[in-house]
């Protein structure tokens, strides 16, 4: 017969065995890595018909299953070109706003995703958020055009700093190891008028705004263990 002392150890084997099938990883945080496209929409442009390139570095959290915070900085580029752009208000001298801009852009802000499905490694959310963003209009000869007074009516001014309000629809999905890709679109749903350094000599009433589809790749930044019943 077996001792109890073999009993136990073979028993507490046993145990520890199934325990560890029991649990499963979960990345609590990812570090992600994305590309977008993005497009401008405003005076110069009425539709989202140009796209420029950015790149984005952001921290996801992964905690909870129904709402999860979102950090984001992103550097990108938009285009607001309409060559036979003129406005004309009967002044004198004729109004000579730009009809090219080429925006450079910086932005960070926090948002929250809504999961409207998460199981099996396959996120798909709502996210909402909030930020700031600073934009650069420039030129084709790639002159600042906040600084050549000319294209705007005397005294107006602005500031290449504002709040945007980002929305975006995404998928994601994650596989055991904890790494993960991603695809996200939405809208900046920038608060300023000047992306394209056109105002009040501009055709539109409506605030600038830039639209992205992005690409993601998701990298886990810690792993928490959780229990899982076995079948």
């Amino acid at each position: 017969m077996l001792s109890k002392k073999v009993v136990f150890l073979v028993l507490s084997l046993l145990a520890c065995t199934l325990s560890s099938m029991a649990q499963s990883t979960m990345p609590t945080r990812f570090v992600e890595l994305g590309v977008s496209t993005n497009s401008y929409k405003g005076d110069l442009s009425h539709s989202y018909s140009q796209w420029a390139n950015g790149i984005h570095i952001g921290i996801l959290f992964n905690r909870k299953k129904l709402l999860n915070g979102h950090f984001n900085l992103m550097i990108g580029k938009a285009t607001a070109q309409n060559p036979n752009y003129f406005f004309d208000d009967g002044s004198e001298p004729q109004p000579t706003p730009n009809n090219f801009a080429r925006i450079k852009m910086y932005s960070l802000n926090y948002d929250l995703h809504l999961n409207l499905y998460k199981k099996h490694g396959f996120i798909v959310y709502l996210s909402q958020g909030i930020g700031l963003l600073r934009f650069v209009p420039k030129d084709e000869y790639n002159k600042n055009l906040q600084d050549q007074l000319d294209t705007r009516p005397i005294g107006e001014s602005y500031s290449n700093i504002a709040i945007m309000l980002p929305t975006g629809f995404g998928m994601m999905y994650v596989s055991k190891p904890g790494f993960g890709i991603g695809l996200q679109a939405g809208w900046l749903n920038t608060q300023t008028d000047f992306l394209d350094n056109v105002s009040k000599w501009g055709n539109r009433d409506k605030k600038d705004n830039i639209a992205y589809y992005k690409m993601t790749v998701y990298i886990p930044f810690n792993i928490k263990t959780t229990a899982t019943s076995v079948k």
